[in-house]
């Protein structure tokens, strides 16, 4: 049993809590790196379900896209869980989640909700700080050219005689 999972029978009745603290070893994030997370879990049970409030605090090692340069960048976000006893739909978006508890394993587990929570909030576009204004817009690249260039319109000349051959 991983830290993630959590035996029914274990969680106290009404609301309780826990945090975990997750390194570079506890969770493999693929392509991207974690230096470390903290997922504070408030958990509710009652008869009918068990709700699990995540908040998930993360620092994930990032490459630039621009640089190739390292950085890190931080993920901060909520996400609740709602696992009941007699919902045979589950239901997910990038807030929350509704699962069907198995009866037969008496658990309950949250290591994927975690890994996707992070992994969504990532940016598509991985930039360093220092290419991002204060609104956290992406500057513009600067292009320079040294030199004269004439704007002479260069023609292969295969292309002049393909033309001569259309005419």
């Amino acid at each position: 049993m991983n830290m993630f999972t959590f035996k029914i029978f274990e969680i106290p009745d009404g609301k309780s809590s826990r945090k975990l603290i997750l390194s570079e070893t506890t969770i493999d994030l693929g392509e991207v790196s974690l230096k470390q997370a903290e997922v504070a879990l408030e958990f509710e049970k009652t008869s009918r379900f068990i709700r699990v409030l995540m908040d998930i605090n993360a620092d994930v090692n990032l490459i630039c896209d621009r640089s190739l340069e390292p950085f890190l960048f931080h993920v901060s976000q909520s996400y609740e869980i709602l696992f009941k006893y007699d919902n045979e739909i589950d239901f997910e978006d990038e807030y929350g989640a509704i699962r069907s508890i198995d009866l037969h394993k008496n658990e309950i587990d949250i290591e994927q909700d975690v890994l996707d929570t992070i992994l969504v909030h990532l940016p598509a576009k991985k930039l360093h700080p220092r290419f991002l204004d204060e609104k956290g817009n992406a500057i513009e690249f600067k292009t320079q050219s040294f030199g004269h260039f004439e704007d002479k319109e260069l023609i292969d000349p295969r292309w002049a005689a393909l033309k001569d051959l259309k005419k």
